[in-house]
C-alpha cells in the first residue's frame, strides 16, 4: 500500500481533514474540491459531533464543502472534481448534483447510507451525466480505517458500537483490523490525538492493513 507523501494532493488533504474531524470528535470524513488544474478550491470536513451550526446533523462535509465554493471566483462548476472519503448520502448527493459538481472521486462505498447509485433514479439528476469514479481497496480500506479509530474512540455503546464495525467490516475487512490493531497497541491514547499528524496516523494504518492481508 502506497505512503501517504505518494498519494495524490487532493486525497492527501482528505485524510488531513479527517484526522482533524477525528480529533474534535466528528465523524472521519471530508470533502475537497478541485478545479480542471488540480489546485483545491474548496474543502470541508464533518463536523456533526460539533456544535458549528444550530443543528450539527446536517455539518457533513460534502455538503459543505459545495456550499463554499466561490462561484463568483470559479464558475465553471461542470469542470471541477469533488474527492469524497466516503460515498455521499442522500443530502451530500442531492447538493452535489444541484451544486453542478460533475466529477467526483470516491475512496470507500457505503452499502448502508451511501447514496450515489440514487442519481440514476432521477430523471433531472442522470440528465446532468455525472462521472463517478470509485478508488479501490486501497481507499477504502484506508477510509473505514480512519472511521474505526473514530468510533472506537468515542462511541461507548458497545452493541451499536459491534453494528458500526460490522458495518464497515464488510466491504472493508482489512482497514478495520488495522484500526483495531493500533488501538490495541494504544497509538491513539498514549498521546493527545492533536499530537498524531494524519501522515502518521495514515501510514501506519497502510503499515498494518498490509500485514492483515
Amino acid at each position: 500500500m502506497r505512503a501517504f507523501n505518494d498519494l495524490p494532493l487532493p486525497w492527501q488533504r482528505v485524510f488531513e481533514l479527517e484526522w482533524s474531524s477525528v480529533c474534535n470528535g466528528s465523524r472521519a470524513i471530508a470533502a475537497v474540491i478541485t478545479d480542471e488544474n488540480g489546485s483545491i478550491i474548496s474543502e470541508a470536513r464533518n463536523c456533526t459531533g460539533e456544535r458549528l451550526v444550530p443543528n450539527p446533523k446536517t455539518a457533513h462535509a460534502e455538503n459543505a464543502a459545495v456550499a463554499a465554493l466561490d462561484t463568483a471566483v470559479y464558475p465553471e462548476l461542470w469542470k471541477y472534481r469533488l474527492y469524497a472519503g466516503l460515498e455521499p448520502c442522500i443530502m451530500c448527493m442531492g447538493t452535489i448534483v444541484m451544486g453542478g459538481i460533475r466529477h467526483i472521486e470516491i475512496g470507500a462505498r457505503d452499502n448502508y447510507g451511501g447514496a450515489m447509485g440514487l442519481i440514476d433514479t432521477f430523471a433531472f439528476a442522470s440528465s446532468k451525466n455525472i462521472e463517478i469514479i470509485w478508488r479501490d481497496n486501497e481507499f477504502g480500506d484506508i477510509q473505514r480505517a480512519f472511521q474505526t479509530v473514530r468510533e472506537l474512540l468515542y462511541c461507548s455503546d458497545k452493541q451499536k458500537l459491534e453494528r458500526i464495525i460490522g458495518d464497515f467490516s464488510q466491504l472493508n475487512a482489512c482497514g478495520v483490523e488495522a484500526a483495531q490493531k493500533l488501538e490495541r497497541e494504544g497509538m491513539f491514547r498514549s498521546r493527545p490525538l492533536t499530537e498524531l499528524a494524519a501522515q502518521e496516523v495514515y501510514d501506519r494504518i497502510a503499515e498494518a492493513v498490509d500485514l492483515s492481508r
